[in-house]
This record gives structure tokens, C-alpha cells and sequence, in this order.
């Protein structure tokens, strides 16, 4: 499998890891905490559930699960430094027999068949060569009934704020982060781009359609602040058994 925009992503999650966690919030004017919230809220969970948090992160939403609702939460990443920053985060608390951290690709999941009881992702389907591929390994981790909610950066759809978002984007986003580092320097030319041309071949109808072939029902999908994030969310549907492939 090609993995060209997988170690695009490393680099790029590797350069910024040190300041990300406030720099994300001031860069998305602090929506991406509004977005992460939204995300949690719509996954069905139950204490002693075990979660899958794929692109982890610093494991802020790792950390949130843990607390809230008292489930062992498994983060995979494949940035290195973003997992040790998790890692601090971790150790920080009380959450080290809660949250385990993994270095790992979205493409091959080391987990057997229905492993989880729910799923959530942020910010991947941007960074892998085939979402389609992706949806299916997700899906099969993720055990019948259970929930699984991504977040992504979204293109808003009115006219105005859609102008307003491409000047933020294209202008005033890479002129604020020019100086901070090489790394936030990347991101800042990087982002707006990857996220419009993603859109331009990847529509959310073409996104749910994915879904629902990978075998999720009820896909629904929230547009937030604007637009500028999108949060989907759906349950996999019950039915046969795929095999089991021994312990998550």
C-alpha cells in the first residue's frame, strides 16, 4: 500500500507536536474544542466500554473519554511525538490503566474483528491514499451495534462565510504561523488547500455513501461553527459475525 500521505502526515504532526494543543485552539479560533465536544457527545458509551480513539493526538480526547464515562480507551497514532506528548498528558492524571497509547496506521489496524465497543476519528481521511479502504478496516474493528464518530475539518457551504473562510485559509492563517516554526510554517500553506481540494474529490454525500458500503446505518453528519468542522456519526449494523482473530 502506497503510504506517501501517511508519512507526509507523521512529518507534519512530528513538526508542530510541542505547541499543538494551544495553537489549534488559537488557530481555529477556538472552535476545536466546541468540535471535540460534539464529537464525544454523540458516541453511545457505557462504563467499562473499550474505545478506539484513532489520530489520538495528544490524547485529548482519549483523556475526556477516560473521565466522562469511566471506559479504557486505546489511542492509536502514527506520529511519535504526538504520542508522547499524549503520554505526559497521561501520566499527568490518573489515567494510565485507562488509556493505552499506540504507534499505528489507520490501514492496519493490530486488532482483531470486532474489538471495540465504539470508534471515533479526527482530521484522517485527508491524510490516507484510499478513505475507502480506510472506512472498511475501521468498520471491521468496531463490534456490531457500536457507534462510530469522525471529525473533520469542513468547507462552508454559504456564499459569504464560504469567501471569508478562503481568505482565512489562504491568507491570514499562513501569515500568523510564518514565524512560529518550519513545522506551523507547513501547515499554515498546507492546510486550507488539502481541505478544499479533499471536498472537491471526496463530497460528505460521497463520504456517507462510504459509510453506509462499510457497513454503518443511521449516518448522520452536523456541520459546526459555520462549517467549519463536520462531525458523522452512525452505528454499524447487526448481522453476521466477522471471524474472530483472538484479543484486542
Amino acid at each position: 500500500m502506497d503510504y506517501g500521505k501517511n508519512r507526509h502526515a507523521q512529518r507534519l504532526f512530528d513538526g508542530i507536536a510541542s505547541r499543538y494543543n494551544l495553537l489549534s485552539e488559537l488557530l481555529s479560533l477556538f472552535q476545536a474544542g466546541l468540535w471535540r465536544r460534539y464529537l464525544i457527545s454523540r458516541l453511545e458509551v457505557r462504563p467499562g466500554d473499550t474505545v478506539l480513539d484513532l489520530c489520538t493526538g495528544t490524547a485529548r480526547v482519549a483523556v475526556h473519554l477516560a473521565t466522562a464515562f469511566s471506559v479504557r480507551v486505546v489511542g492509536v497514532d502514527l506520529s511519535p511525538e504526538m504520542l508522547r506528548r499524549a503520554q505526559h498528558r497521561i501520566s499527568q492524571g490518573a489515567f494510565e490503566g485507562d488509556i493505552t497509547l499506540l504507534l499505528g496506521r489507520a490501514e492496519d489496524l493490530a486488532f482483531a474483528d470486532e474489538c471495540f465497543d465504539a470508534v471515533c476519528f479526527t482530521y484522517l481521511l485527508r491524510y490516507v491514499e484510499d478513505p475507502e479502504a480506510i472506512l472498511r478496516e475501521i468498520v471491521r474493528v468496531l463490534k456490531p451495534g457500536g457507534s462510530l464518530v469522525s471529525l473533520e475539518f469542513g468547507v462552508p457551504r454559504n456564499i459569504v462565510v464560504r469567501g471569508l473562510w478562503y481568505a482565512y485559509t489562504r491568507g491570514a492563517l499562513p501569515l500568523a504561523v510564518r514565524a512560529i516554526s518550519p513545522g506551523w510554517r507547513e501547515v499554515g500553506t498546507f492546510l486550507g488547500p488539502s481541505i478544499s481540494g479533499f471536498y472537491r474529490s471526496c463530497p460528505i454525500e460521497r463520504i456517507q455513501r462510504m459509510w453506509v458500503k462499510a457497513g454503518i446505518s443511521d449516518v448522520r453528519t452536523k456541520r459546526l461553527s459555520l462549517g467549519g468542522g463536520v462531525v458523522m456519526w452512525g452505528t454499524k449494523v447487526r448481522g453476521a459475525k466477522t471471524p474472530n482473530l483472538g484479543g484486542c
